[in-house]
């Protein structure tokens, strides 16, 4: 029998999916820009769509009782950040421990630099994806990429879009079968105002070709940095007009949400988690999504990251999941809260509520 206190959280669960679903429905009704929560099973069978990794406290990931909840929900998998990884593999002994708690979560995703398509086929002996990933146990099927520039400078768009052809290519090799470019115009001087911007400013024509390509676009939009204007007039609009232009073109749409800003001590060091008086990660997350489904703007996937802190062993910025603004708690708030936009079997865009509260973990 469930613990009543699991049963309060399972009728409140219950409630924010039922006003989820009639947003969506309003939404709908008013615009038709998706359709209402699928009918079909398409929704009762979402696998993983949330992801938490690096960088800050990475190594943490390796004690599974500081968030079962999180994976209970059967939803969650690593996030694969190349520098926590590199964190990780020293000693081994830590990245096989992560794995051994991420078994059976699906391959995870990695979030990857742009450098030589050769990154992917040289052997482990390079030091490069081989050795760092593949040798030691790690097969993402997913990956973000940190490209050079979000736009091609004059003359070289052609020769810029082969490169990445070239790189995608070879990640594929390596059984990467979608990889996004990290965009958003998170620089003042790129271009936001005005409607559907990305799908249309000769600017970002480089990166529109990277997402059609790689069949994913990924979008880094720290909460609190969106929340507070982004990068200047437009910036909201611009994101929730690409996230929408990829849900349309059937790609992979993945929000990487993270901390900002992370704040430095007197010596210019960064605080640790337990530092960081002010941190709001959670709150802001929370209104953050708010603010997507009202715009219609729901992504397929979810990633929960914090690269401003810099330090493995930051564990209190993991876990546990318990704890207000860790990256765990955020993940397991998603979970149970956020929804997903997903393709039907007659690739028709569904936006599926939080998942039942059977399936939203069983609280004690």
């Amino acid at each position: 029998m469930p613990h009543p206190s699991w049963q309060h959280t399972c009728r409140f669960l219950t409630l924010v999916a039922a006003i989820i679903i009639a947003t969506l429905a309003h939404v709908a009704a008013q615009e038709n820009p998706l359709a209402v929560p699928d009918k079909s099973n398409v929704c009762s069978s979402l696998g993983q769509y949330i992801f938490v990794g690096g960088t800050a406290g990475f190594n943490a990931l390796r004690d599974a009782d500081q968030f079962k909840q999180l994976l209970k929900t059967g939803h969650v998998g690593l996030y694969e950040h190349a520098n926590a990884i590199d964190a990780a593999e020293n000693p081994p002994s830590i990245l096989r421990a992560i794995e051994k708690v991420f078994a059976g979560t699906g391959p995870g995703e990695a979030e990857l630099g742009q450098v030589g398509w050769n990154y992917f086929t040289l052997p482990p002996s390079y030091d490069y994806y081989q050795e760092q990933y593949i040798q030691h146990g790690l097969d993402p099927s997913e990956a973000n990429v940190n490209t050079p520039s979000d736009s091609a400078a004059p003359g070289q768009l052609q020769q810029d879009e082969e490169q990445w052809k070239e790189y995608v290519d070879a990640a594929r090799t390596a059984a990467i079968q979608s990889v996004a470019p990290v965009v958003g115009p998170n620089d003042q001087d790129e271009p936001k105002l005005g409607d559907n911007v990305f799908a249309t400013n000769p600017f970002y024509a480089l990166e529109r070709y990277e997402a059609l390509y790689g069949k994913a676009i990924a979008f880094d939009v720290p909460p609190n940095f969106f929340l507070t204007g982004g990068s200047g007039p437009g910036y909201e609009k611009f994101i929730v007009q690409a996230i929408r232009w990829g849900n349309a073109h059937g790609l992979r749409t993945t929000v990487l949400l993270s901390p900002y800003p992370w704040p430095t001590n007197s010596d210019g060091q960064l605080e640790t988690f337990n530092q960081f008086t002010g941190n709001t990660f959670s709150h802001d997350t929370r209104e953050f999504v708010r603010r997507l489904l009202r715009e219609n703007a729901v992504p397929s996937e979810w990633v929960v990251d914090n690269y401003e802190d810099t330090y493995p062993n930051d564990a209190p910025a993991m876990v546990p999941e318990t704890v207000r603004n860790t990256t765990t708690e955020v993940g397991l708030w998603l979970a149970r809260h956020a929804p997903v936009y997903v393709r039907g079997e007659n690739s028709e865009g569904v936006v599926c509520p939080p998942p039942p509260c059977e399936r939203a973990g069983n609280a004690q």
